[in-house]
């Protein structure tokens, strides 16, 4: 009996050992995002022994030391993968964008409610620039004004407005309660705000510049496939423009700018993906896969401390 149960013992253990040695360490990698990745892609997906070997790799070399939060991480590893990875393990990583129909370029189905950005405060980067006495008075109107919105909300929830009377409301207020900040603001203040929102917008352009970089080379794109490529985005990002104006002068209602921008987009894709051949497309799946992954970390944590900005 004893010696049925000690067999028993050194069966078990061995099974662990197994299991052990058909994953990858992700521990050795030198930041947290990092091994959460791994382990989450190694488990979700049964990743073998090689693969994940490969995948720690390829998280090592891209995104050791920090590197993992400049532009165009994910493109690098995006294209190892597509070298390492088997065609069932790549299935499984593909299962729910195909199940759900995610377009290859583009956001797809934006959720409503849940956005990841919560604790974020609106006008944070007016307040930081008061004076204690104007925090004093910033903070007052801006209850006053919470209240007066919750006001609108409950007269529309209760039916005793229309929708589009409390929509007018709602600009009145917003217009009001902007006066209301400018007034308030010094000249230097407003300029402060100005010269903020310009380095912002240039540090974002910045980063949507380099990891543009990244993506061409990494897809080792042609000259004429580069020209092709940024052709039919900006056709495309004009024609949208075009339909939020003469929606916004009211020369077509709500529904037909959704089947417009639906329609537009498609084509848009459509157009995009016949540009790549079949290698340069499974590079950009996983890209979109890996990014899917990464903006749910995102939107869970709350953008807290701003990390998993991986693109």
């Amino acid at each position: 009996m004893k010696k049925i149960t000690f067999l028993l013992v050194l069966a078990f253990l061995f099974v662990i050992g197994c299991e052990n040695t058909m994953r990858s360490d992700a521990n050795e990698l030198d930041s947290f995002e990092l091994q959460e990745l791994s382990s989450e892609l190694q488990y979700d997906l049964g990743l073998s022994k090689s693969s994940s070997d490969a995948l720690n790799k390829s998280l090592s070399r891209h995104g050791k030391k920090g590197k993992h939060r400049e532009p165009g991480f994910l493109w690098k590893v995006a294209a190892d993968m597509s070298d390492t990875m088997t065609d069932e393990e790549k299935a499984v990583l593909f299962e729910k964008m195909d199940e759900k129909e995610v377009p290859l370029f583009g956001f797809g189905k934006k959720k409503k409610g849940k956005s990841g950005n919560k604790g974020k405060k609106p006008g944070l980067s007016i307040y930081k620039i008061l004076s204690d006495d104007q925090k004093v008075t910033y903070k007052a109107m801006m209850a006053d004004y919470k209240e007066k919105f919750g006001a609108l909300r409950s007269q529309v929830k209760d039916g005793t407005i229309s929708k589009d009377d409390a929509k007018a409301q709602r600009k009145a207020l917003k217009d009001a309660m902007s006066a209301e900040i400018d007034a308030l603001l010094t000249d230097d203040q407003k300029d402060q705000i100005q010269r903020n929102k310009e380095a912002k917008k240039a540090k974002h352009q910045a980063y949507r510049d380099s990891s543009r970089s990244v993506m061409v080379s990494t897809l080792k794109m042609s000259n004429d496939q580069v020209s092709a490529y940024d052709a039919a985005m900006q056709e495309a990002k004009d024609a949208a423009k075009t339909l939020f104006e003469q929606s916004k002068n009211g020369d077509i209602d709500k529904e037909t700018l959704r089947v417009s921008l639906k329609t537009l987009f498609s084509d848009r894709n459509k157009k995009l993906e016949a540009i790549f051949d079949v290698k340069q497309l499974d590079i950009i799946k996983i890209h979109k896969a890996l990014s899917m992954r990464a903006k749910k970390h995102r939107s869970s944590k709350g953008n807290k401390g701003k990390k998993g900005n991986r693109k």
